[in-house]
């Protein structure tokens, strides 16, 4: 039962920045201070001991508002997001237009699922802009009138200023005087992808996408999805898949990919969008197919998951895998649980956190009950069936793991441990039979299993061994999808 430590860090680094890149810390030293401490915890990676820094610095400054904006963005990071509020909040009210504040809220308003107050928050944002700023980020733009800045060229730089040829400059080159201007305002930047992906997650793809050609933030004729395939970062494939999508809304087969993955990250509500339009896109049976049943199996049965609930289990995983954080990771996934029992991504979580500190019984009393909420969580069951391997109680793990091959037929971890559960109960030609159509199986897809294939050879020369079972295979092993 392993899950990935990855976490997608490119949007919340970026949430952090804009947070504390105000606070001026020019006079003090690294560490001189608990706001100091505070990010130097962060850029070392000690996220939870940089949380309870920006605490300390709150409580010591409570009328500053730089340092509650840094206490609240930590706090969201760490899915503290009640307490995230409370800071905030105590931030807007010392100043009503303090960009940075209005951002930080924006943004937990987003990861809750606020959206419409989170658009309400960022229009307020441009509202502290000058008039000229605000009249080019808000105008919609049109077609180009493409002699005007060659005859012109002054008109590029006349629009960084209030005069009276700024609307003329806009109408000229939209795309690339937003482009700068969001170089000048980099909250403007901030708002412009927040705003795209409140319109993603809302499933209005199209308006994303008209949002992103505008501001310049996508350039038209790129293939971002061709690209995906040499970047070796994570980060940066999230990047690109992200681009693809409002780039290439055509294209099925990437923005199926992108619903992968992010569902494979914990973006479930963004995961689903992109899956049922990649399926709606697709001119493929077989491909539609296997899109509802991708719903179903991986992504609740294709039914809208809460965004605090989303971010609750995301978070919780991260607070875990990432930092070790146990007790503070439980609280996280107990209180998804609460919310939405029928979601069954937590108690995976959960159980994982059971099993490393060897409360066996206890892991599997989560699964079950993971199982019990969603019964067509095919990743569920195939833990729970693992796990009752682990634990020798072998016709229960038989009984789901044969229910984890009927939901995914693909799954070859899945079948290799059926046949170690067959195994382990003597049914021999079982095993055999299993472990001979897996390992034919797993050939298509050019993937080797040298060390199942030398332990099912010694058995058919030699019969079975004592006391010894096949081999227990890699629980991320897969084929076609990508598992955390």
């Amino acid at each position: 039962m392993t899950v990935r430590g990855r976490a997608t860090g490119l949007l919340v680094a970026l949430l952090w920045l804009a947070a504390v890149a105000p606070i001026p810390l020019q006079a003090q030293s690294a560490g001189s201070s608990p706001i100091g401490n505070a990010r130097e915890a962060y850029r070392a990676g000690r996220y939870t001991e940089a949380l309870e820094w920006s605490r300390q610095a709150s409580g010591a400054a409570p009328s500053s508002v730089e340092a509650l904006v840094a206490h609240g963005a930590l706090a969201e990071f760490m899915g503290e997001f009640d307490e995230a509020q409370q800071v905030e909040d105590r931030a807007l009210q010392l100043e009503p237009r303090n960009v940075a504040a209005l951002y930080r809220r924006a943004s937990l308003a987003v990861r809750v699922g606020e959206y419409d107050r989170a658009l309400d928050l960022l229009d307020r944002i441009i509202a502290t802009h000058p008039t000229w700023a605000r009249a080019m980020f808000t105008y919609t733009p049109s077609p180009l009138q493409t002699g005007l800045l060659r005859d012109y060229p002054t008109l590029d730089r006349a629009a960084r200023t209030e005069s009276g040829v700024v609307g003329l400059a806009v109408r000229a080159r939209p795309v690339a005087l937003r482009t700068g201007l969001l170089e000048e305002y980099p909250f403007l930047a901030f708002i412009v992808e927040l705003k795209i992906d409140v319109l993603m997650e809302k499933g209005d793809l199209d308006g994303a996408s008209r949002l992103a050609r505008g501001y310049g933030v996508i350039q038209v004729g790129r293939d971002y999805c061709r690209e995906v395939s040499s970047e070796p970062s994570s980060e940066g494939r999230f990047r690109l898949f992200r681009l693809a999508a409002l780039a290439q809304p055509d294209n099925a087969d990437c923005i199926w990919w992108y619903g992968q993955w992010l569902s494979d990250e914990g973006f479930v509500r963004l995961g689903r969008v992109m899956v049922i339009e990649g399926t709606r896109l697709t001119a493929s049976q077989g491909n539609k197919d296997s899109g509802v049943r991708y719903l179903q199996i991986r992504l609740s049965g294709g039914r809208e998951i809460a965004k605090r609930v989303e971010q609750l289990a995301l978070i919780g995983r991260q607070r875990y895998v990432r930092d070790g954080d146990s007790a503070g990771a439980t609280r996280l996934l107990e209180e998804a649980v609460r919310i939405d029992p029928g979601f069954a991504r937590p108690y995976d979580h959960l159980a994982r956190i059971a099993w490393d500190r060897g409360d066996r019984e206890g892991a599997v009393a989560w699964l079950e009950r993971g199982v019990a909420a969603d019964s067509y969580s095919w990743r569920t069951r195939r833990n729970l069936g693992k796990a009752l391997d682990a634990l020798a109680r072998y016709p229960e793990a038989e009984r789901h793991l044969r229910r984890t091959v009927e939901l995914f037929g693909d799954d070859v971890g899945g079948h290799l441990a059926l046949a170690r559960v067959l195994y382990a109960q003597g049914r021999y030609d079982e095993y055999a039979r299993e472990t001979r159509w897996t390992l034919g199986f797993a050939r298509q897809w050019k993937r080797e299993l040298a060390v199942v294939e030398t332990f099912l050879a010694g058995f058919e020369q030699r019969g079975p061994g004592q006391g010894q079972l096949p081999p227990s295979p890699d629980p991320t092993l897969f084929i076609g999808w990508n598992l955390d």
